[in-house]
């Protein structure tokens, strides 16, 4: 798949039929791969280009940075995740207050007219554009007309909880409800990151664990421990336990960290980048009084992972890619 980081890049490609999925698109989950498959697919019988359009950074980061949300998905892992689905192009679009005081027209005349040669666009029936967010699907109806290009607009996708939302994921991964996130998503939620040195203390305890850089714009799961499944460098799949926490029990006041403990591994990481599945929440965040408590909540911990994959949960081999 290519990536264009402009639309000075993505104008020098030789022009084809382009079917446009345009969105922030950040988690990839269920209701966008909709959206995307719907282009990958019109995109086939046109025998054209599928191509994804995207903004960075996140436009509530330029237009609100006091509300800007949590990301689900940084464009590392968007952009394997678009691939799998068959998408050819990612165009990710600077977001800057220029762009944000486009009008409407403007917009579909700049943007998805002359500057990406639209011939289809698919939105979600929530898409907003133009300054102010002041046109909807019905605009980009009207205004594809006049600047040559269709407009498909599809429906938000539900279940018994909703919409299925970015927003709503986001807050279940605030609460540490990664099964129900998986569910949404239709794969396990992710943290991935470089691995750093630490203090040290899980080597010390006797439970070596790879600290994983996370930036503090990623959303990441409630405080405590979960059973995960890692890949460090892309290669298959390990079984593991991932601590989101603040060490209490050493530190009053620590930062949130990423520790994760892979079972029956011994290589050193130190600088690799190591990739974490979420797939069940254990427990919360403990504060123990006594270093040896933890260890021994650490190996309970650990024990449990182990009897989740011995009875086949989370099947170990290669990351999910659906």
């Amino acid at each position: 798949m290519r990536i264009y980081r402009s639309l000075e890049e993505i104008a020098a490609v030789p022009d084809r039929a382009r079917v446009i999925a345009i969105g922030t698109f950040d988690g990839v989950h269920l209701g966008h791969r909709r959206i995307i498959r719907m282009a990958v697919d019109a995109a086939a019988e046109l025998e054209g280009i599928a191509t994804v359009v995207t903004f960075d950074p996140h436009p509530r980061q330029v237009l609100r940075p006091g509300e800007a949300p949590r990301i689900l998905t940084g464009l590392g892992r968007k952009a394997r995740l678009l691939e799998e689905i068959g998408v050819h192009e990612m165009a990710v679009i600077p977001f800057d207050l220029r762009l944000a005081a486009l009008s409407p027209a403007e917009f579909c005349k700049e943007l998805l007219s002359e500057g990406l040669g639209s011939r289809q666009v698919m939105v979600g029936e929530n898409f907003r554009f133009g300054k102010g967010g002041t046109g909807g699907p019905a605009d980009l109806l009207s205004l594809g007309e006049e600047y040559g290009f269709s407009v498909t607009v599809l429906r938000m996708i539900e279940d018994g909880g909703g919409v299925v939302s970015s927003t709503r994921i986001r807050q279940y991964v605030q609460e540490g409800r990664v099964e129900e996130v998986a569910n949404l998503l239709g794969r396990p939620y992710a943290l991935e990151g470089r691995v750093v040195r630490g203090a040290g203390r899980g080597r010390d305890l006797g439970i070596p664990t790879a600290n994983v850089e996370v930036g503090p714009e990623v959303a990441t799961p409630a405080l405590g421990a979960y059973v995960t499944r890692s890949s460090v460098d892309g290669e298959p799949v390990l079984p593991s336990v991932t601590s989101v926490g603040t060490n209490p029990t050493f530190e009053e006041h620590g930062h949130v960290r990423v520790e994760t403990h892979i079972l029956d591994f011994s290589r050193g990481v130190y600088g690799s980048t190591l990739e974490a599945e979420f797939l069940v929440h254990l427990r919360e965040q403990i504060k123990f009084n006594d270093p040896a408590v933890l260890v021994d909540r650490i190996r309970e911990d650990v024990r449990e992972a182990a009897e989740y994959f011995a009875r086949g949960g989370g099947s170990v081999g290669f990351m999910s890619r659906r």
